[in-house]
């Protein structure tokens, strides 16, 4: 029994939570969010100078996070997925919405356990996400209208990404007695652009690979607009993470590194704007990753050794 229940959750993470892929990103995250932090109000700051506790609440609550934003997934989403995705997991009986109910809620009381074990202040922080996330349950209650303006559907339910990257900095902060800064708020705005070029980028498909009832940006907007916008968003991440890495001393390394990236970026949105093939399309499921690690790679590390 035991080994079914196991098999069963490793096929659905497998398939719709890649563990392998969000453990390694989401651990840099709530690192970079702590170390970012802390090195803003103190540049000479050591690793020692925050407790492990919180470098891994930071991490193992952004990481409940996403998997939560896939199980309300999972639940907006099971009408469309019964009528136009019968082979995702839920659809054929593999795991049942009620058991990812339970999960969601074994998830919420571990981040709520970890937030008063470091400062009850805490609480507060993270009733911030869970409001916009109960929001984002509802579609706003106005399900109907976002669906039909994309643009818009896709601004709404970005905004979370810098309520969750306030809340892993506010790990560090809090218990300290810091308070929020202009560093703070360009993280914040940094962390709403790369979730744009995630969201986007995952979007985005050949015309061969495109399916019946599946809403996707190339399809929507079309491969040269779609790239337009990916771009844009880019772009913006680009100038947002730059103006980042200067507050934490940072900025000279993040300009080079990132407009080497940025450079490809720019190649592959061409290539695939003039031939949108299926070979052109891989690179913006695996860029956005590359693009975030290195993001957050050089924001959390590099302080250290400055």
């Amino acid at each position: 029994m035991i080994g079914v229940m196991i098999k069963k959750w490793y096929i659905y993470q497998k398939e719709r939570f890649p563990l392998v892929q969000y453990i390694p990103l989401m651990f840099i995250f709530g690192f970079c969010s702590v170390s970012y932090s802390i090195h803003l109000d103190f540049p000479d700051a050591k690793l020692t100078d925050v407790t492990i506790f919180q470098y891994v609440a930071a991490a193992v609550t952004t990481l409940f996070w996403f998997l939560l934003l896939r199980i309300a997934d999972e639940h907006k989403d099971f009408e469309e997925d019964s009528k136009y995705r019968p082979y995702r997991p839920i659809q054929r009986g593999l795991i049942k919405l009620k058991e990812l109910r339970v999960l969601g809620i074994a998830l919420g009381i571990i981040q709520v356990l970890m937030a008063v074990f470091i400062d009850i202040r805490l609480i507060f922080m993270l009733a911030l996400v869970y409001l916009w996330y109960m929001l984002m349950c509802k579609e706003f209650f106005v399900s109907g209208w976002l669906k039909s303006h994309h643009t818009v559907y896709l601004l709404s339910h970005m905004i979370i990404m810098p309520f969750i990257d306030l809340y892993a900095t506010s790990v560090e902060w809090v218990p300290r007695g810091g308070v929020f800064s202009f560093g703070l708020l360009v993280h914040m705005i940094s962390s709403f652009c790369d979730g744009t070029v995630v969201e986007v980028g995952r979007k985005l498909r050949a015309p061969e690979n495109e399916e019946y009832g599946v809403d996707t940006y190339t399809q929507i907007w079309g491969p040269k607009r779609a790239m337009f916008v990916w771009l844009l968003c880019v772009t913006i991440s680009l100038i947002s993470t730059i103006l980042e890495g200067f507050q934490v001393r940072v900025g000279i390394e993040m300009t080079v590194v990132l407009s080497l990236m940025y450079c490809y970026a720019l190649f592959a949105a061409i290539r695939f704007a003039k031939s949108p093939t299926s070979k052109n399309a891989k690179v913006f499921t695996v860029f956005p990753g590359v693009w975030m690690m290195l993001n957050y790679f050089i924001l959390g590390i590099l302080p250290y050794f400055k």
